[in-house]
């Protein structure tokens, strides 16, 4: 048995449904048909960043191995600012404070390595990012700067004989040549039998011995 009598009580009660709750059903639909095609739309505007970074970072290193500096640095400065929020941004950064070096402007490429460490999300690269940042501080002569950067966790365990290196090379350049052996033995016990450095036994053989000993 139906439960109204004639059809015109179902239109009846159909009608005072939709009078009652017709607008949130269409803004439910339209809701939920915005966040399908929005979604749609970021993902596609994300793959298309994507690509666009790719082939900007691509244009980089063609220059760079074309020992084209200037157009290298015109085309990562572009990244840097375009991309600043993705990898291809940091890695960027990276090769610019590279050809930075190359032009021996210390100064912009600290600057370089300091926005590509800020901006990083990926912590993989942090260790490689600061030991770069150190070893620029260092050639500018702020050595408790550059130790800053290789004592931080990610450093020193990422990258830790070559720390420890770097380390030993800033307590030479300060006079301080038995610090300099104690991180020089570090790194090289760090250092695995297979990768013996000889720039590292000579930085330690010009050190002679302890002034204790």
């Amino acid at each position: 048995m139906d439960v109204y009598r004639t059809e015109e009580e179902q239109v009846e009660v159909i009608r005072a449904w939709w009078r009652e709750n017709g607008r949130s059903a269409v803004f439910g639909v339209a809701l939920g048909l915005a966040a399908i095609f929005g979604w749609r739309a970021w993902q596609a505007y994300e793959v298309a960043q994507a690509e666009a970074a790719s082939a900007l970072y691509q244009e980089m290193m063609d220059a760079v191995h074309a020992g084209k500096s200037a157009d290298a640095a015109k085309s990562g400065e572009r990244l840097a600012l375009e991309q600043a929020g993705s990898a291809y941004a940091v890695f960027a950064r990276l090769a610019l404070a590279g050809l930075a070096m190359d032009a021996k402007d210390l100064d912009a490429a600290a600057e370089h390595l300091r926005l590509a460490l800020a901006r990083n999300e990926v912590p993989a690269l942090e260790p490689e990012i600061r030991l770069r940042l150190a070893r620029v501080l260092t050639a500018q002569g702020e050595f408790d700067a550059a130790l800053a950067q290789i004592a931080a966790p990610a450093a020193a365990e990422g990258y830790g004989a070559a720390a420890e290196e770097l380390r030993g090379d800033i307590e030479s350049l300060r006079g301080n040549p038995d610090a300099a052996r104690d991180a020089y033995q570090k790194a090289r016990s760090r250092s695995s039998p297979a990768s013996a450095d000889e720039l590292l036994e000579l930085k330690l053989d010009s050190l002679g011995a302890r002034a204790d000993s």
